[in-house]
């Protein structure tokens, strides 16, 4: 048996994908977006884009703790997937150990 487990910046990308499709997300995606330019002046679109989405995770999480009216739900996302141990099967002395990465709701 083969198992795949995904690294973290594999993980970081399914995190920062799920978000963009979050409705409720584009509002602090175009904000993001508008600081770095603000403070980039000269940066293009492209380099702006970059940027985003090099830093926009860690935004992200300071500004919803930072926020007491941000949704429950974007409380929730806002830490992306975990890393935890689902299971152990035994079986003729034979262990198999598996982890989950899941988002967790």
């Amino acid at each position: 048996m083969h198992v795949i487990t995904p690294g973290l910046e594999e993980l970081k990308n399914v995190h920062f994908n799920i978000l963009n499709k979050i409705n409720e997300v584009v509002s602090y995606k175009i904000h993001h977006k508008a600081l770095i330019k603000e403070s980039n002046p000269k940066m293009t679109k492209n380099r702006v884009l970059k940027e985003n989405n090099k830093t926009f995770l860690n935004w992200f999480k300071d500004t919803i703790f930072g926020d007491n009216n941000a949704s429950k739900m974007l409380r929730k996302l806002v830490d992306g997937p975990k890393r935890n141990v689902k299971s152990t099967m035994q079986n003729s002395g034979v262990s198999l150990k598996t982890e989950s990465n899941t988002l967790l709701l």
